[in-house]
């Protein structure tokens, strides 16, 4: 009977040392695959940020300047036009429409929100009025969801990038 208990606790030590090892094992080959598989989507991620900075050219006119912003924010249709309503470029199939409203929509943005820009949504498509600098309003239509951020950053660069044309 002892030797029966015996070789009993023997075999579950022998097993439960076994099933540790191979546990053991697989954790430290998941990390490694964990750290070079986070190192390829960093590298990719890195190649990915830089591919478009490097490729796309500066416009050069204020048409190029409408298409690099629309192809750049993916935004449908984009007016820039100054507070009065005067359109400066477009590349909107409702210029008139744009330039009579954007600046209204400006207005109630900085009285009742105190912002300088505005998302207003509403089926498929949305609004969005930026004042980029006091003599400058962007007014786009979108078919996606912008952050704080990427509207920041979309005014930084409008505002450099007109600066740079005139």
């Amino acid at each position: 009977m002892i030797y029966e208990t015996l070789a009993v606790v023997a075999g579950f030590l022998v097993g439960f040392l076994a099933t540790w090892r191979f546990v053991e094992v697989g954790v430290k080959r998941e990390k490694r695959e964990e750290v070079s598989r986070s190192a390829k989507i960093t590298g990719i991620a890195e190649r990915v940020e830089r591919i478009p900075e490097t490729t796309t050219k500066k416009p050069e006119n204020l048409e190029e300047l409408i298409k690099y912003v629309s192809t750049k924010f993916m935004l449908a249709e984009v007016t820039l036009l100054t507070p009065e309503g005067l359109p400066i470029a477009s590349n909107s199939s409702t210029v008139e429409e744009d330039t009579a409203t954007a600046p209204e929509i400006i207005k109630i943005a900085n009285n009742l929100l105190r912002s300088d820009r505005i998302v207003i949504g509403g089926g498929e498509t949305m609004i969005l009025a930026v004042q980029i600098s006091p003599e400058v309003i962007l007014y786009a239509k979108v078919t996606r969801e912008f952050s704080r951020a990427e509207i920041e950053k979309m005014k930084v660069e409008v505002k450099s990038l007109l600066e740079g044309l005139i």
